[in-house]
């Protein structure tokens, strides 16, 4: 079982508590997880990091165009980002890093 650091972005307009919902509802889909601060989770899940982040993409009304998520499995230098980003340093901070 892997477990996941997730950070997220996402940006407040009319349809963003819909978006929230579906987005927190997969990530919690897993089974265990932690989330008492802001746009913050922790998450054990058996999937790999890419069926992961694909499923709370893909089955959330997550939307690349505006919003932003960071998955970071806290046991192995791997991690993936996906959706807006505006400041690229993260790269630097993190090599290993991979956008989706």
């Amino acid at each position: 079982m892997a477990v996941f650091a997730v950070s997220f972005d996402l940006e407040y307009d009319t349809d963003y508590q819909s978006r929230y919902s579906s987005f927190m509802e997969q990530v919690k889909k897993t089974g265990d997880w932690w989330g008492d601060t802001t746009s913050f989770v922790i998450v054990r899940t058996a999937e790999s990091i890419d069926s992961f982040c694909s499923r709370i993409y893909v089955d959330s009304r997550f939307n690349a165009t505006k919003d932003l998520y960071l998955v970071s499995d806290t046991e192995k230098l791997s991690a993936r980002i996906r959706g807006k980003i505006r400041d690229r340093d993260i790269f630097n901070l993190m090599p290993y890093l991979i956008e989706l």
